[in-house]
C-alpha cells in the first residue's frame, strides 16, 4: 500500500470515528434529524408530506427512535494526538471526554476500558481523574484502575526531560 492510499484509509478511518463510536453508544448524532426533518422529510405547515387524517405529524407525539447501544467485553480507546477529521480536530488534551463517554457506554458490566494518552502535557493523575469523571458521567460504575507503565527500557516511548514518559496507559473496569 502506498503511503498516499495509507493516510487516505487513516484519514477515513478517525473521520467515521465519532459517528460510529457515538452510534455504538446508543448516542444521536449531533446535526442529524430523525424521521420526518432534513431532506424529504415532512415539513410543518407543508401540505405534501404530513401523515394525513389518520396520524399526527407533530414531533411532540412521535420521536424517532433513539440507536440501540451495543456493548464489548473489551473497548480500547487509543486516539492519536492530534487529527483533524470531517468533524473537526481530535485534540486528546482538550477534547478527550468526547471520545472516553462513548466508549465507557459501549463497555460491557464487568469489561474493561483500555485507554492511552499520548501527550506529554497531561499528567497522568489529572488523565486518570478525567478519564473517572467520564465513565462516571455516563453512568458506569468504575470498581478498578490499573495503571499499565511501559518498561524503563522502552525506546519507542522514552521519558521526557522532566523524568515523565508521554505514553499514559490504564485499564479501567466497569460495572
Amino acid at each position: 500500500m502506498s503511503t498516499r492510499n495509507a493516510r487516505g484509509a487513516f484519514d477515513a478511518y478517525c473521520e467515521d470515528f465519532y459517528p460510529a463510536v457515538r452510534q455504538l453508544a446508543g448516542l444521536p448524532m449531533p446535526g442529524r434529524q430523525g424521521r420526518g426533518g432534513g431532506r424529504g422529510g415532512s415539513k410543518r405547515g407543508s401540505k405534501r408530506g404530513g401523515r394525513g387524517a389518520f396520524g399526527s405529524s407533530s414531533p411532540k407525539e412521535k420521536k424517532a427512535k433513539p440507536p440501540r447501544p451495543e456493548t464489548f467485553d473489551l473497548v480500547i480507546l487509543d486516539p492519536p494526538t492530534l487529527t483533524k477529521t470531517a468533524y473537526g480536530a481530535v485534540d486528546i488534551e482538550n477534547d478527550y471526554q468526547s471520545l472516553a463517554k462513548p466508549c465507557g457506554l459501549c463497555v460491557t458490566p464487568g469489561g474493561v476500558l483500555l485507554a492511552t494518552n499520548h501527550s506529554h502535557r497531561i499528567d497522568v493523575d489529572d488523565w486518570l481523574e478525567l478519564v473517572e469523571k467520564c465513565v462516571t458521567k455516563a453512568g458506569c460504575v468504575l470498581t478498578n484502575v490499573e495503571v499499565v507503565s511501559p518498561d524503563a527500557d522502552d525506546d519507542d516511548h522514552p521519558a521526557m526531560s522532566d523524568g515523565k514518559r508521554p505514553l499514559k496507559v490504564a485499564a479501567f473496569t466497569l460495572e
